[in-house]
C-alpha cells in the first residue's frame, strides 16, 4: 500500500517536472483568444519627448515617485546586504565608472535580444550577457517603448556587466541584472 502510493507520487512528480523541461505553458484562460493581451500593450506609434540621457539623469536623481518608492522601499535591504546582494546602483541602474562600454539606447522591447555581448571564460566556454529571452516574458508587448542600459568591463581575467531595460511611458524598471565571470581556468591538465 505505502509502495503504490509513493509510485504515484513520484510518477506525479515525473509528469510535472517533464512539463517544465519541455515547456509547455499552461494557461489559465478558458477559451484560446487570438488578441494576446499584454499588462504593457504596445505603444511603438507614441512619440515620447524625453531622451535617453534625460531619463538616465532622472533615474539618478531619483526624479520620478516610481524611483523615489523603489529606492524607499528596497534602501534597507541593500544596505544589510551590501557586497552580498549587489547595491541600490544595480537596484537603480548606474554606468559602471571603468566600463569598456556604456551603452544606452531607446529600442522596441523585442530589441533587446539582439544586443548580446559573448564572452569566453577560462575554460573556452562562450558566455552571453545579457540574458533576457524575450519569449518568456508574456506581460510586455514586443512592440513596447523601453530604454536598454548596458554597461561592462571585459578584461583577460574576469568579465563585469549591468544591464537595465525601462519602460519609457511608466519609467518602471521591467528586467535587468548584473553578471561576473572569473576568466582564470578552473581546469588544469597536466603539462
Amino acid at each position: 500500500m505505502k509502495n503504490r502510493f509513493l509510485i504515484s507520487v513520484y510518477m506525479f512528480i515525473f509528469s510535472c517536472s517533464l512539463f517544465m523541461v519541455l515547456g509547455n505553458p499552461v494557461y489559465s484562460q478558458a477559451t484560446p483568444s487570438d488578441k494576446v493581451e499584454y499588462l504593457y500593450p504596445a505603444n511603438r506609434g507614441r512619440v515620447f519627448d524625453e531622451t535617453i540621457d534625460q531619463f538616465y539623469e532622472a533615474l539618478r536623481k531619483r526624479s520620478y515617485p516610481v524611483h523615489q518608492e523603489f529606492y524607499r522601499k528596497h534602501y534597507e535591504f541593500y544596505k544589510q546586504h551590501k557586497n552580498k546582494l549587489g547595491n541600490m546602483d544595480t537596484a537603480l541602474f548606474k554606468d559602471m565608472p571603468d566600463a569598456s562600454v556604456n551603452f544606452r539606447k531607446k529600442v522596441l522591447f523585442h530589441e533587446v535580444e539582439k544586443f548580446n555581448y559573448i564572452t569566453w571564460d577560462g575554460n573556452g566556454i562562450p558566455n552571453t550577457h545579457p540574458d533576457i529571452k524575450i519569449k518568456y516574458n508574456q506581460a510586455i508587448s514586443p512592440d513596447r517603448q523601453v530604454y536598454f542600459f548596458y554597461s561592462f568591463k571585459d578584461t583577460d581575467r574576469e568579465f563585469r556587466g549591468r544591464c537595465a531595460v525601462y519602460d519609457v511611458e511608466t519609467k518602471e524598471l521591467i528586467a535587468g541584472g548584473e553578471t561576473y565571470i572569473n576568466k582564470f581556468p578552473k581546469i588544469r591538465g597536466k603539462n
